[in-house]
């Protein structure tokens, strides 16, 4: 057997280690991010309603009272037309009645003294 030429295999090496890298990095370029955002989601998903929720336990005199405010300043707005229309109903209901009974208390009291007269 004869012997083996002594080949400098460096720049092979180097070529192999360079498709390498490329490739991992490609792999890298696209993969990764993926892996990362759905890490990301992950996470956020097991966070985010904790920190709602603590966030909202701190501020609930601050809602409880800006809910007084704001019902203080809308309901009068939102009750004027349906107390102004029941009022309205009611004074012309007892106008009907009151004046009903007062009209035919007058009538009937006319129309006796018209036939005392006669």
């Amino acid at each position: 057997m004869a012997d083996m030429p002594d080949v400098d295999l460096t720049p092979l090496s180097a070529a192999i280690t360079k498709v390498a890298e490329d490739v991992l990095r490609t792999i890298a370029r696209d993969a990764v991010p993926a892996l990362v955002k759905q890490q990301v989601e992950e996470a956020l998903k097991k966070m985010v309603p904790g920190l709602v929720e603590a966030a909202v336990s701190q501020e609930t005199v601050l809602i409880k009272e800006t809910v007084q405010e704001v019902t203080r300043k809308a309901l009068p707005d939102l009750l004027r037309p349906m107390v102004q229309q029941l009022a309205e109903e009611i004074v012309e209901k007892l106008a009907r009645d009151v004046v009903g009974a007062k009209a035919e208390a007058e009538v009937k009291k006319e129309i006796e003294r018209l036939t005392a007269e006669a």
